[in-house]
């Protein structure tokens, strides 16, 4: 099942409304999880908090590993990752094991300075998303 996560938690009122919709244009943001994953919350909240920080609308797409509709680019993916126009925000090994329904989530973890967190930190999301905003070249 494809679920959408489309409220737009904060959008200042300082950013223009044609503005804010041509940025949102520009950047497509993702959620994968597999069911049953303990720090899909965390990555909502990573998601929320970067849009934020990036003055974006935080409207993003969620699939479900299960889902038969989850498209080809999102599949194997470990739980949960956070994908930016298509683009892992932490990249590492891919892709993983295929999973059955009903296995248990493939937990990811992130490095966060010295640590090992459960979910994409803040500030990689936020990167990833100003990348995508910069003006290409070329």
């Amino acid at each position: 099942m494809r679920v959408r996560w489309a409220t737009v938690h904060w959008v200042p009122e300082t950013v223009p409304a044609p503005r804010r919709s041509a940025l949102s244009l520009r950047v497509q943001l993702e959620l994968v999880y597999d069911p049953g994953c303990p720090n899909v919350g965390r990555a909502r909240e990573s998601l929320t908090l970067a849009c934020r920080e990036a003055d974006i609308p935080a409207v993003w797409t969620e699939w479900s590993s299960e889902d038969p509709a989850c498209p080809e680019h999102v599949r194997n993916l470990g739980s949960p990752t956070v994908l930016v126009n298509e683009e892992d925000v932490a990249p590492g090994p891919h892709p993983w094991a295929p999973r059955e329904t009903g296995d248990s989530p493939r937990c990811r973890v992130y490095r966060d300075g010295d640590a090992l967190v459960p979910a994409p930190p803040v500030r990689r999301v936020v990167e990833a998303i100003t990348d995508a905003l910069r003006p290409s070249v070329g």
